[in-house]
């Protein structure tokens, strides 16, 4: 099934109630949601956002990123140095507007977590859900010698002639026609989001869905939460869904807001764990053709114990020369001469530091200030990889440094990055996670089978709750953790 079955879609929204109310339709909630309605029960699921089928934007970034990204892409994280948070606010949550990665929990981190912070989350049982998920979404290798990948398929070559540690990539897809945009949803309809997959497949067998409608506050009564205040964003109406258990899927930011708002708490504070994206941009001597090619189908791991990962990523022509813009006209000209010979890359970093979240009467800000280690090992890792990109033949690299500095020699690049200030770095983030993190210490707001502490009938099962940062994607171990959760659960 890849088609929603709209009569889904909830239309009038007096006297609603159901036994499970689901709030969120991104990795986590999809997963809840399905496995409840496969289970028979009653279940409403909330969506903030639109619904769209995958393929609706037809690959345009602005109408994609002003429809599906939460603040048109740009949660602005202020602080040392200033950078952007994007995460997805449409059916199917980040699954519509990411890569499609999905990788299994390392067994390090997993076996950190079952030490310290969860209650015997054993790798069979995980992997069970894995398989399930890697069959629902499709989860394959892409094919990297088609000659359509030759911006992963070079730094996959020049990793093996330096020994270093480069993996094929795991992705959510079938018939992947290389049109460039999955940040836009899918222009092919080729990436599998759980929109097409998990949520189609839950309409079938009974799931509602409220789209457009933003959760304001939980009722309490008794330390039992049993009804929701909603707003619908377009009928401008406010209404309410009475319910009997409530699983909360909103996401790192969101999911914490909405607790301490129902919980009448005017101030609070909490942080979050994230991954740091920079993106490093070569010009080489050979055509690459990247806008032939596809999102990071091969990841060089030499520092992923570190938190550390180097891939390509999506090339566009017009959205790379946009991101360039402060160049002046000829510096842009000389550039568009060699568009062919140009291939972007994502340094991932998994900084000790952390976003500090405030909400002061419900209005949210988030700061940051990157700590010296964080900042050192970062202007490390840039080094090593222009480096890297120079020995791979590129004969110009742009660093993530403020106005997009370009160097040509490994002498521009040391003096480039030694000199270079955290207020110059240009980063973003689309990894956030374990904002509300699970304990079996019983002092966190969720133990570790994902209940409330104090509320019987609230459960979570997205990002916030990972005891730490998984150092890669963490869609995968989002839904597995959303099935054991469910599982453990044992409706």
């Amino acid at each position: 099934m890849t088609k929603i079955n709209t009569k889904s879609f909830i239309s009038s929204y007096s006297n609603l109630s159901c036994d499970y109310l689901v709030i969120g339709s991104g990795a986590g909630g999809s997963v809840a949601s399905l496995e409840l309605t496969e289970r028979g029960k009653d279940c409403i699921l909330v969506e903030e956002g639109d619904f769209f089928e995958i393929d609706f934007f037809k690959g345009s970034f602005l109408k994609s990123i002003t429809e599906t990204w939460r603040n048109g892409g740009f949660t602005p994280i202020i602080g040392s140095p200033n950078f952007a948070f994007a995460e997805g606010k449409c059916l199917g949550g980040s699954t519509y507007i990411n890569g499609g990665l999905i990788w299994r929990t390392p067994q390090n981190i997993l076996n950190f977590w079952n030490e310290n912070y969860l209650d015997n989350f054993k790798s069979q049982d995980l992997n069970e859900h894995f398989i399930k998920i890697e069959k629902k979404l499709n989860v394959q290798i892409e094919n990297n010698d088609d000659g359509l990948n030759l911006d992963s398929k070079l730094i996959h070559d020049q990793a093996s002639k330096s020994n270093l540690t480069s993996v094929y990539v795991p992705r959510a897809l079938k018939n992947c026609k290389r049109k460039n945009v999955c940040y836009t949803g899918c222009s092919s309809g080729a990436k599998q989001s759980v929109l097409q997959t998990y949520i189609s497949e839950a309409t079938y067998k009974g799931l509602r869905i409220a789209l457009n409608s933003k959760v304001i506050k939980l009722n309490l009564k008794d330390k039992l939460f049993y009804s929701a205040d909603l707003f619908n964003s377009k009928t401008k109406e406010k209404y309410k869904i009475k319910f009997k258990n409530i699983i909360l899927a909103c996401g790192v930011t969101q999911t914490p807001v909405l607790i301490n708002r129902s919980l009448g708490r005017k101030m609070f504070n909490y942080d979050m764990q994230l991954h740091l994206n920079l993106r490093i941009s070569a010009i080489f001597k050979d055509k690459i053709y990247s806008e032939k090619g596809t999102i990071f189908t091969t990841q060089i791991q030499e520092f992923i114990n570190d938190g550390d990962i180097f891939m390509s990523t999506n090339f566009n022509k017009s959205n790379f020369l946009s991101s360039i813009s402060n160049y002046n006209n000829k510096k842009l000209l000389d550039i568009l001469k060699y568009i062919d010979n140009i291939g972007c890359y994502v340094l991932q970093v998994k900084p000790k530091s952390r976003v500090k979240v405030t909400n002061l009467f419900e209005n949210q800000f988030l700061s940051f200030n990157l700590s010296e280690e964080d900042f050192e090992h970062i202007k490390k890792r840039v080094k090593f990889f222009a480096n890297f990109l120079f020995s791979a033949g590129a004969t110009s690299i742009i660093l993530p440094i403020k106005r997009n500095l370009m160097v040509s020699s490994l002498k521009e690049l040391n003096v480039a990055i030694d000199s270079t200030k955290k207020k110059d770095l240009q980063m973003l983030s689309v990894h956030g996670m374990s904002s509300m993190p699970m304990n079996k210490n019983g002092k966190n707001f969720f133990n570790s089978q994902g209940k409330a502490v104090n509320f019987s009938n609230l459960h979570a099962v997205d990002a916030s709750i990972l005891p730490t940062n998984i150092g890669e994607s963490p869609q995968g171990t989002i839904m597995a953790f959303s099935h054991e959760v469910l599982k453990r659960m044992k409706i």
